[in-house]
């Protein structure tokens, strides 16, 4: 302990007596000795009572005791003055240093071996051995210490890095450092390790330095920590402990700190910071000060490495209409997680760009386009913004970001695959590699079958790109996969036998994130319910409505049709709602209440009990844009989730099925459910599901010990989708009250169960119970009237699909009123008899007889013996076809895109060809001519499955 320097005066001066007294027994190395002695514990004595401190140990057990601490009075030199402070020296001026900020905080502290808690963010607290243990930090941030005076500096280490950079730090003890479990989880570790006599380390040091100097004399680890672990090294010792005293540097008495520090090097550790060597001889504050310095921005920037790394997950994301889309996704990420990845599955509009578009993040894009190549309900607004941070983070925005595209579309689309290219160019633009080339897969060629080629390569390259993720975002460079877009080629399938099939190839039970949190009954909440509009910049969309009036409604086939044809106009009262001819009304349907309320009685279910969603405790842990599931409106009612928010009519997907496989009480159900959801049960699956057309009631009936708990099944099932209608009138008409023309579906499937079409048949019904419909307008790009009124006109729409064009025709009506110039048009149309199902008859006449309309040509499929079709009649009328068409006529066609849609189109191929239009002499130049066509907008189609 230090003793002041008039202290040291009366020492010497005690000892020149002995001296005198005794010369013969005290030789003068005795006073070399305690002079020197005491100079080195010179220190201030700046009040008269200090506070030292005194170790006990014990060797009854095996545990070391606190050191505890004793206080003694000093008198001072001269009782009339009080002794002069005098400059710290040493390990005391350290700590002084270090804790000046909170002193002039005004707080009040005593050091000592049993710390008591922070009140930082590195809240410690010692255990009974002597180590420190985090209370609350959850952060990846130690601080680890090898020695007595290590452990003080450690902690203030702490107090200074939480302070300096918002880390969260824990504080550990050498020998504990297997708690940082390096192996498993990306850490930053701070090492301060003290040498003590003959260049040993620290006790609490030793196992941890043996640990890893014996890892590196292996030879065959130096990958052990790459990646892994940010390390620096501080080195505690003192000159004055040597054997060899002539050696004074601070790296002489380090040797604990080098050998530590060579280790982690070569096992491929990152050093953040040079070595720290402080020498107690000399101070350790003239080392640890600017040490410390340098060592906090470095942490910072580690430490937000960590963040990153801890962050970017290996994410599958989807943006999906119909649903295929979020099928496949899923599927794909259960398998990952089955593989032992740490995934993160959710449609692109739960996540924000910046949560996932990070530094190591592994990203999966399965996207489809809509009919004008607008991005799915569920993934526009992350698309807008992924734009958005393209453009402002070009080149650097995807910096050691991996990706993958897998784009879903129907290339009877006027814009197939334009929204999966257009996230491969965006990632492009802000730097990301690709790690797979792009796949593409047609709807029309066989979806599933395709997706299954695509994905044989995916799984090597996923692995790959994981094992490049952290090389990347140390700025390591690696050769990137070849951008080359993939069709994938469907293979002819061989047919399994019965026996050999039977459970091959049985998917992953895909990954479920929400839970349910039920809430008592009594207690009131408010529930959720679809936010009317307008938007926050005033507009109507399908996240916020317009709540419409039913105005108009009307029958336009003969009621004693099979065939039942509605025309409904909807009032947008004075919402300033605007449209025009070629735009869709979006509907927002809900379930039959009749089907709702059987379905969750075979469910036992209790209906009417409120609940809410939470994400599950153990989902990913990624940041989230939103609630779990947002297209369920919670809280609410069973029956109001699967009345509103989910869709319960449409054939269940494979990974509905093997959901429900996995609670079904009875074994044999079970294995056939496994079966049917299964790669070799394929060929059930189309037969039993598909081609039945059968519905979740319908596997319910057949399985009745399938009970699967609510969250479960809530998150298998698609959302209710919106319905989009053909706007059937003109604004200059119908400025408030646009219509639409749909055939309420109703049908039986085997075992005469009838299925009923979900919108259309809730809008039959609110024609005799009126109520309000959320209603939202869907712009349409370029299906629509040509800009120039004089260009020639050719319009192909049966069914309902004729419907956009009476508004088209309305639109020219009103043109030609203004005198503007018309040119020639011609319009296809199809139905089964005049007398059934001539939808608009009157409206027709009308629009030939005043000249909106140059000709008006029907083909009647029943009223022959052999059934006629637009694309029959297109060939009659060749030569009005060419003539237009050569003239320079927008071709439109509107209705069914399975058959119809193929059989006009070739059906413009022959004319082409035999016309020898703009001298197209075969069917391949005539397919390249309307592919040209379609780019330009001369020939689009709206067209529906």
């Amino acid at each position: 302990m230090a003793y002041a320097k008039d202290n040291l005066v009366i020492t010497l001066g005690v000892l020149i007596a002995i001296i005198a007294l005794f010369p013969v027994v005290v030789p003068l190395a005795v006073l070399a000795f305690v002079g020197r002695h005491a100079l080195k514990n010179t220190a201030p004595a700046a009040q008269t009572t200090v506070t030292t401190t005194t170790t006990v140990s014990t060797t009854v057990e095996p545990v070391r005791e606190v050191a505890k601490p004793v206080e003694t009075t000093l008198q001072p030199a001269a009782a009339s003055e009080p002794a002069a402070p005098v400059a710290l020296t040493g390990s005391a001026a350290l700590m002084a240093k270090m804790r000046k900020s909170s002193a002039t905080s005004g707080e009040k502290r005593v050091v000592s071996a049993s710390a008591e808690r922070s009140t930082t963010s590195a809240r410690t607290t010692t255990s009974a051995s002597g180590g420190d243990e985090d209370a609350n930090a959850d952060g990846r941030v130690f601080i680890l210490h090898g020695g007595e005076a290590a452990r003080e500096i450690a902690k203030e280490l702490a107090r200074g890095a939480s302070q300096a950079v918002g880390a969260s730090v824990r504080v550990l003890q050498m020998d504990d450092f297997r708690d940082v479990k390096f192996d498993q989880e990306p850490c930053v570790v701070i090492f301060v390790v003290e040498t003590v006599e003959n260049a040993q380390p620290a006790e609490a040091a030793g196992t941890c330095l043996r640990w890893f100097n014996r890892k590196r004399k292996e030879g065959t680890n130096g990958e052990l920590l790459r990646g892994k672990m940010s390390y620096a090294v501080l080195g505690l010792g003192d000159t004055n402990l040597l054997l060899d005293r002539q050696t004074t540097t601070a790296k002489d008495c380090n040797q604990a700190a080098q050998t530590l520090d060579s280790a982690l090097a070569q096992l491929g550790a990152n050093r953040i910071v040079a070595r720290g060597e402080a020498n107690d001889a000399v101070g350790l504050d003239e080392a640890v000060e600017p040490w410390s310095k340098a060592l906090f921005p470095e942490l910072a920037k580690a430490n937000k490495a960590l963040e990153d790394k801890k962050n970017a997950k290996m994410c599958f994301l989807y943006g999906s209409q119909t649903g295929n889309a979020a099928e496949i996704c899923k599927n794909l990420a259960a398998e990952a997680a089955e593989k032992g990845y740490p995934v993160q599955v959710c449609s692109m509009n739960e996540v924000e760009p910046d949560d996932v578009v990070k530094p190591g993040a592994v990203i999966t894009f399965i996207v489809s386009s809509t009919g004008d190549g607008d991005a799915p309900d569920n993934c526009d607004t992350f698309f807008t913004r992924l734009k958005r941070k393209a453009k402002k983070e070009a080149g650097s925005g995807g910096h050691a970001v991996q990706y993958a595209v897998l784009g879903l579309g129907d290339q009877n689309y006027s814009a197939f695959m334009a929204v999966p290219r257009a996230f491969t160019q965006i990632m492009e633009n802000m730097g990301a590699k690709a790690f797979a080339k792009r796949g593409e897969c047609d709807d029309t060629l066989g979806l599933y079958e395709q997706v299954d080629t695509w994905t044989t390569s995916f799984w090597p390259k996923l692995a790959a790109a994981q094992t490049n993720a952290d090389r990347l975002r140390a700025g390591e460079t690696i050769e990137e996969e070849d951008k080359e877009v993939v069709a994938a080629k469907v293979e002819p399938e061989v047919p399994a036998k019965a026996e050999q099939s039977k459970l091959e190839g049985v998917p992953p039970l895909a990954i479920c994130r929400s839970e349910v949190a039920w809430l008592e009954k009594g207690v009131k909440y408010e529930a959720g319910a679809i936010t009317p509009g307008p938007d926050e910049s005033g507009a109507y969309t399908v996240a916020s409505p317009y709540m419409a009036s039913i105005c108009e409604h009307r029958l336009l086939t003969n009621p004693e049709s099979d065939r039942r044809v509605l025309h409904v106009a909807f009032d947008l009262g004075s919402s300033g709602i605007a449209y025009k001819p070629g735009d869709s009304i979006g509907i927002i349907p809900q379930n039959s209440s009749d089907l709702t309320h059987r379905l969750v009685s075979a469910l036992a279910y209790d209906g009417e009990k409120a609940f809410t969603l939470n994400w599950k405790s153990d989902s990913d842990g990624g940041e989230k844009a939103t609630h779990p599931l947002p297209h369920i409106k919670t809280p609410c009612t069973v029956i109001d989730a699967f009345q509103k928010y989910v869709d319960i009519t449409s054939c269940p997907r494979k990974s509905l099925v093997r959901m429900l496989a996995e609670h079904c009480a009875d074994d044999a159900e079970k294995t056939t459910l496994l079966h049917l959801s299964s790669r070799g049960g394929k060929a059930d699956y189309d037969t039993q599901i598909r081609g039945e057309s059968a519905s979740l009631m319908t596997l319910l009936k057949r399985f009745p010990s399938c009970k699967p708990p609510l969250a479960e099944l809530l998150d298998a099932l698609p959302p209710l989708a919106p319905r989009l209608y053909s706007i059937t009138c003109a604004p200059e008409v119908a400025p408030t009250t646009p219509s639409v023309a749909f055939s309420v579906v109703k049908y039986q499937i085997a075992g005469g169960e009838e299925q009923l079409g979900v919108a259309t048949n809730w809008l039959d019904a609110l024609t005799a119970t009126p109520a309000p419909v959320p209603v939202y307008i869907k712009p349409s790009l370029k299906f629509g009237l040509p800009e120039d009124a004089s260009a020639p006109l050719i319009m192909i729409g049966p069914g309902t699909g004729v419907a956009p064009f009476r508004g088209f025709l309305q639109s020219r009506r009103e043109a030609a009123k203004l005198g503007v110039t018309l040119g020639e048009a011609i319009l296809f149309f199809g139905c089964r008899k005049r007398d059934e199902d001539f939808l608009y008859d009157s409206d027709w006449d009308g629009f030939v007889a005043d000249g909106t309309l140059s000709k008006f040509v029907c083909a009647f499929s029943r009223e022959t013996s052999e059934k006629v079709y637009v694309q029959h009649k297109l060939r009659e009328h060749i030569d009005d076809v060419a003539k237009l068409i050569a003239n320079g006529a927008y071709i439109m066609v509107c209705g069914d895109g399975v058959g119809m849609a193929k059989d006009v189109h070739a059906a413009l191929v022959e004319i082409f060809v035999e016309k020898r239009i703009f001298d197209v002499a075969d069917a391949k130049a005539a397919e390249a001519t309307l592919a040209a066509f379609t780019k330009s907008g001369r020939y689009v189609r709206d067209i529906w499955s």
